[in-house]
């Protein structure tokens, strides 16, 4: 029984509202959290015919637990970097010579970038651990950890997509190289873990 269904709607009447924020990078943080894999540990550590993996589930569980609540804060913390990219930018056109508002700015946008990096890091952690909840967990939940992978990946795509759109606005060039070979990085990651 959905339970949650307020609480999902909600959610999605936020980012239909015409508000620029909550967007795509905290849809993609939403899209790792699914929970799926602490489910399915959940579900195998109840049936006697696993037993002999309890321990490594339990494990597996509480990882799963700990990234869902790290991909919440991220999803928060997504949109809170949008809206200081929008109110800095306001500022610095308004006093263009204004060093204080540059530079305020500048900050805005390296946290718009590091936000959807460590999101689309997160979720390569959900697909890691995803493998081994499959090896692990009971064969009757494999669809639901298929659903698992997929939104993970999808997680990644989505938020790399909001670290490369901010790379002209970036003023430090040095970073912008390395987000760039991160983002690459973890784009490759994701193909390899969700190669059939």
């Amino acid at each position: 029984m959905l339970t949650s269904a307020k609480g999902l709607r909600a959610f999605c009447d936020e980012l239909a509202s015409a508000e620029p924020s909550p967007g795509g990078g905290t849809a993609a943080a939403a899209a790792g959290a699914t929970s799926l894999l602490s489910m399915v540990c959940g579900i195998t550590l109840k049936n006697k015919k696993h037993e002999g993996n309890w321990s490594k589930l339990a494990v597996l569980k509480e990882e799963s637990d700990a990234l869902s609540s790290l991909l919440l804060r991220l999803a928060a913390d997504d949109a809170l970097a949008y809206d200081k990219v929008v109110e800095t930018t306001r500022a610095k056109r308004t006093a263009p010579a204004d060093g204080k508002a540059v530079t305020a700015y500048a900050d805005a946008v390296r946290v718009a970038m590091e936000v959807p990096m460590s999101t689309a890091e997160a979720c390569v952690k959900v697909l890691r651990l995803s493998e081994n909840v499959a090896s692990t967990g009971t064969k009757s939940a494999s669809s639901d950890i298929e659903v698992a992978r997929r939104l993970a990946g999808a997680g990644v795509d989505g938020a790399l997509a909001n670290v490369l759109i901010n790379l002209p606005y970036c003023m430090d060039a040095s970073f912008a190289s390395t987000a760039k070979g991160k983002a690459e990085e973890l784009r490759r990651e994701r193909r390899q873990t969700l190669a059939p």
